[in-house]
């Protein structure tokens, strides 16, 4: 997926590069603008009152705390390699009380509107990079790579720690609780020195970025589609036959189409009613959920500030929301032609919101502390909507 970042420049260029094709999701704490505002700021929207609940990840589970800068301190580490939300959702056309999170690291979080449990497996989680929730048969499925830059395990240990059976997409069985690994590095024909970047699903059509290093300093990238004649979550590694799927080979201008940002003026109209207060003055890309589970598309609107505001914003069937990285966010109930809009409770500096789900009246929003590329304290928010509408 196409990744947002607005990053530094000089000592880290070559380093950059290398993210941004193979670190997907990380949003840059762009939240700003030209005139050293945030959206929520220079609109005057209040923040909510108390109707929240901060909780804090640590290596094995998450617990409660009072504020995020109060939890134990933890060491940076690239957000690739620490224990962070990484992304979530809602199972589409299901019931709307239930929501998913996948932590990095860890495991899934099940959210209800009253409860949040974690299910973790070591031999799934261990070592790798999980990211980018999509919906399957009303399972969340998502992929596992190891960063080539960051892990320090990968390099040198390909012969042994890295096969081509190592899980590509991964379900959550939601009724069992358990994760199933689906597709291997294997059954795409890839090497052992080479890692899934980055992919877009349709709902039909996989198409995938791989890449490796060579001689241990230059990247080679390789693009390709592929397609599963058996619903995916049938798939088993051990099992899966080549005629299982059907391949054909991408580029890399194909590729770029499908996650680059489109105009917000095509933006689906539900979008464009949730956030039209905003003036066309500010500059945001927003990452949209569309509600069918597949791969989210990003729309991005130029004003004349400089520096972009990153959102994620998404629907199922009871609400319409938007999140900004300052906690800036638009809410709509479905049904309803009234826009809510507020912040939720302001973080400390170098501190951002991130992509969320909703599960019955509760928002689940993730929050990090961040330093460039790297991540220490992470966990997330739940907020009372009910409240919320009450007090608007």
């Amino acid at each position: 997926m196409y990744k947002s970042n607005l990053l530094k420049k000089g000592l880290f260029l070559i380093l950059v590069g290398t993210v941004l094709v193979s670190c997907n999701k990380k949003t840059e704490p762009a939240d700003e603008t030209a005139g050293g505002q945030s959206i929520g700021e220079a609109l005057s929207i209040k923040p909510v009152q108390k109707n929240h609940q901060w909780y804090y990840f640590t290596e094995t589970s998450f617990e409660r705390c009072e504020l995020p800068q109060d939890t134990p301190q933890t060491m940076e580490l690239p957000w690739t390699e620490t224990v962070r939300l990484a992304s979530a959702g809602t199972v589409p056309h299901g019931d709307s009380s239930t929501a998913y999170a996948l932590v990095n690291r860890l495991g899934m979080l099940t959210f209800t509107e009253n409860n949040v449990d974690l299910h973790t497996d070591a031999s799934i989680f261990s070592g790798v990079t999980a990211d980018s929730i999509v919906f399957c048969e009303g399972n969340p499925v998502f992929y596992l790579y190891r960063s080539s830059f960051f892990n320090t395990d990968f390099e040198g240990s390909i012969s042994n720690a890295v096969q081509p059976s190592r899980p590509f997409l991964v379900e959550y069985d939601t009724k069992a609780k358990l994760f199933y690994p689906l597709v291997s590095y294997g059954n795409l024909g890839l090497d052992d020195d080479q890692q899934v970047s980055g992919f877009f699903w349709d709902g039909k059509t996989w198409s995938c970025s791989a890449k490796k290093t060579v001689e241990g300093k230059r990247v080679e990238f390789i693009y390709f589609d592929w397609e599963s004649k058996v619903p995916i979550t049938e798939l088993t590694p051990a099992i899966s036959k080549k005629s299982d799927f059907t391949f054909r080979q991408s580029s890399e201008e194909s590729y770029r189409l499908l996650n680059m940002p489109k105009f917000f003026s095509s933006a689906p109209d539900a979008l464009k009613d949730l956030v039209s207060s905003i003036p066309s003055e500010f500059t945001f890309n927003v990452t949209w959920k569309n509600g069918s589970g597949t791969t989210p598309m990003q729309y991005y609107q130029q004003g004349s500030s400089s520096v972009p505001q990153y959102a994620n914003a998404g629907a199922n069937e009871r609400y319409t929301a938007a999140v900004f990285a300052d906690g800036t966010t638009y809410l709509k109930q479905n049904g309803s032609d009234e826009v809510l809009a507020f912040r939720l409770p302001l973080l400390p500096a170098g501190y951002t919101y991130g992509d969320f789900a909703i599960a019955g009246n509760t928002l689940y929003v993730a929050w990090e502390q961040t330093n460039f590329y790297k991540t220490s304290r992470a966990g997330f928010l739940s907020v009372n909507l009910s409240a919320i509408v009450n007090q608007q």
